[in-house]
């Protein structure tokens, strides 16, 4: 199967960075609406106090408290992209190296098959492509490792096991990284938090109207994106195009041309 390859701009995830800011003006202009029809209609009976502040400051601190734990997730999500590269840069090391040792061995058929790896890895991420599909390919760059030891009798070849080991947990991880919501109820506590805040910021008046409506929607605009960034965040391999923060696989398609390289140089 010839998958279309992975470019930067596809998967990179600075490609749509206003993506999310762009979601979020519409829901800010029906803040605005409201906020202006509760104007309209004297339904403002609150000024802003030490509640109110006490509200906003819970607020930030509950978003700020969330946010940190799926960054840091994501960047344990970017680690697995490299983790999986070192293991097919060493699998293909082990295979050269076996090769260089006894000539006119032919290591082509584990470079191809790490390659092809690499080139449907991103079409599995986007669901167009089965995860048992995934694992026969696992299977069959197995295949071609007992096939290297038999022929080169070189226990170095062994060397090359714990890697696809490491790939296939790499793999699972992040199968559930991307099938799971890990933060299901903290979304409970942070929507009430900003349900709260909301609603405060629609109740609260003050004499100067203009100044009230400019920072109410500029705080709703900031609560809004920080949760749609959450979310995001917490599904860092999801490849619909509902998301726009996503781990970049450019690295995968980097490191797929090196090896054709390689096979090529080889030949």
């Amino acid at each position: 199967m010839d998958a279309a390859p992975v470019t930067a701009a596809d998967r990179a995830p600075g490609a749509s960075k206003w993506k999310l800011f762009l979601k979020v003006l519409p829901l800010t202009a029906l803040f605005a609406l409201a906020k202006f029809a509760v104007h309209a209609f004297s339904l403002e009976p609150w000024e802003f106090d030490s509640l109110t502040g006490s509200l906003f400051g819970a607020s930030t601190f509950v978003l700020a408290f969330v946010l940190s734990g799926t960054l840091a997730s994501y960047n344990a999500s970017e680690d697995m992209v490299v983790q999986f590269i070192n293991a097919v840069e060493a699998i293909d090391d082990v295979g050269r190296y076996a090769a260089a040792l006894r000539p006119g061995l032919d290591a082509a058929r584990l470079g191809n098959g790490l390659a092809d790896l690499l080139d449907q890895l991103a079409d599995w991420l986007a669901n167009t492509l089965s995860f048992d599909q995934i694992q026969a390919r696992l299977d069959e760059l197995h295949a071609s490792l007992v096939d290297l030891r038999q022929n080169s009798g070189d226990s170095v070849v062994d060397r090359a096991l714990p890697e696809l080991a490491r790939m296939r947990i790499l793999i699972e991880r992040m199968a559930v990284n991307r099938d799971s919501e890990f933060l299901g109820p903290a979304y409970a506590i942070l929507q009430i938090f900003l349900i709260g805040a909301v609603l405060a910021l629609l109740l609260i008046g003050s004499d100067r109207f203009s100044e009230t409506m400019v920072v109410s929607c500029f705080l709703f605009t900031s609560f809004t994106y920080l949760l749609l960034l959450i979310r995001d965040l917490d599904n860092p391999f999801q490849y619909d195009g509902s998301s726009s923060v996503d781990v970049d696989l450019s690295q995968f398609q980097r490191c797929r041309e090196r090896l054709l390289a390689r096979i090529a140089s080889s030949a």
